[in-house]
C-alpha cells in the first residue's frame, strides 16, 4: 500500500474555496429568519441609549473592564427595522488608539439592509462577542469597490484589505510561547481589549491566489485565508460558506476550541488607500 500523503497545514498551504451561489445563501437566511424575531427599530434604540449615556456620571473614567454581553447568536443586518444607523448587538473594535477608524453604517443595498464600511487611511472593526459555541459552518455575503492592489497581507507595511470577516476561538493561552504572552499583553494595553487564543480571518486580497493560507505578519495567532482576491469580482455580490472546523485545522494544524466572536474590518491603514465595501448577513450554524 502507497503511504498516504500528509495534509499540508499552515501558512502557504491551501485551503478549499467556498464560494456558493447567492440564491441559495439567500433561501438559508430567510429559513433562519423564520425562527429568530427581527431585531428592534434602530433609531429608537439609539434614542434609549443615548438617554442612558447622558445619565452616566464621568462617563469617560468607567472600566474598560466592563465587557459588552455575550449573544447567543449574530445579529443579521437584513433583519434591522428602520435599516439606518449602527448595527445593533455589534460592538466596536479598536485595533490601535492611535488609528482613524473605519466608518461602518447599515444601509440598504439591491433592496436589502446591509453593513456599509467606507475606509480612508483607517483601521478598525465591528465584532459580536458570542456565548461559546463549537465550530460550525460560517456564511455570508459581501461586496466591493474597491481592491488595494498595493496590498500584500504577508507584509507588514501593505497588510490591508477592503473585506474581513474574523473569527476568535477559545484556548489554552498559558500553552503559548513567552513571547505570545508578552505580545497578548502588549495588545491588551494598546486596544483595551483581551486578544482570542486564536483567529481565524477570511479575507478580500490584492494579489495572493484565492484558497491561500496566510500568517498574520505581526502574530501566529492570527492565520488568513484568502476566499477571494483580486478584482475579477468587484462590485457584485459574494457569497461563502466555509467548514470552520476544517479551516481551523488548515490553517493552525490542530482542532480548534470554542467559537467566542465573530467580527468583520475594512482597513487601509497601512497603504494609505480608500475602499468603500458592504457587507450582508453572517451567519453561522
Amino acid at each position: 500500500m502507497a503511504p498516504t500523503e500528509p495534509v499540508q497545514s499552515g501558512p502557504g498551504a491551501i485551503a478549499a474555496l467556498s464560494a456558493i451561489d447567492c440564491r441559495t445563501f439567500a433561501e438559508h437566511i430567510e429559513q433562519i429568519k423564520l425562527t429568530e424575531p427581527a431585531l428592534p427599530d434602530a433609531s429608537a434604540h439609539h434614542k434609549a441609549l443615548k438617554s442612558v449615556a447622558e445619565s452616566v456620571h464621568d462617563a469617560e473614567h468607567a472600566s474598560e473592564a466592563d465587557e459588552p454581553p455575550t449573544l447567543l447568536r449574530l445579529p443579521l443586518f437584513s433583519a434591522t427595522q428602520g435599516g439606518r444607523g449602527e448595527p445593533l448587538g455589534w460592538q466596536p473594535w479598536t485595533v490601535n488608539r492611535n488609528k482613524i477608524p473605519t466608518r461602518y453604517s447599515l444601509a440598504e443595498v439591491d433592496k436589502r439592509i446591509v453593513l456599509h464600511a467606507e475606509a480612508d487611511s483607517s483601521a478598525s472593526g465591528l465584532y459580536v462577542p458570542l456565548v461559546g459555541r463549537a465550530p460550525g459552518m460560517l456564511n455570508w455575503t459581501w461586496k466591493t469597490r474597491d481592491v488595494i492592489r498595493s496590498a500584500d497581507n504577508a507584509q507588514a507595511p501593505r497588510e490591508d484589505s477592503p473585506l474581513r470577516i474574523f473569527v476568535a476561538f477559545d484556548g489554552d493561552k498559558g500553552s503559548l510561547s513567552l513571547k505570545d504572552q508578552l505580545m497578548y499583553e502588549m495588545a491588551r494595553l494598546t486596544t483595551g481589549r483581551e486578544m482570542p487564543y486564536a483567529t481565524l480571518m477570511y479575507i478580500w486580497g490584492g494579489r495572493k491566489p484565492e484558497g491561500s493560507v496566510l500568517s498574520n505578519p505581526h502574530t501566529g495567532r492570527v492565520r488568513m485565508i484568502v476566499v477571494d482576491s483580486g478584482t475579477r469580482h468587484t462590485n457584485e455580490w459574494r457569497c461563502h460558506r466555509r467548514d470552520l472546523r476544517a479551516d481551523y485545522r488548515k490553517a493552525f494544524g490542530t482542532d480548534p476550541g470554542q467559537v467566542v466572536a465573530v467580527g468583520i474590518m475594512t482597513d487601509t491603514d497601512n497603504t494609505k488607500s480608500r475602499a468603500e465595501s458592504w457587507y450582508g448577513d453572517i451567519a453561522l450554524d
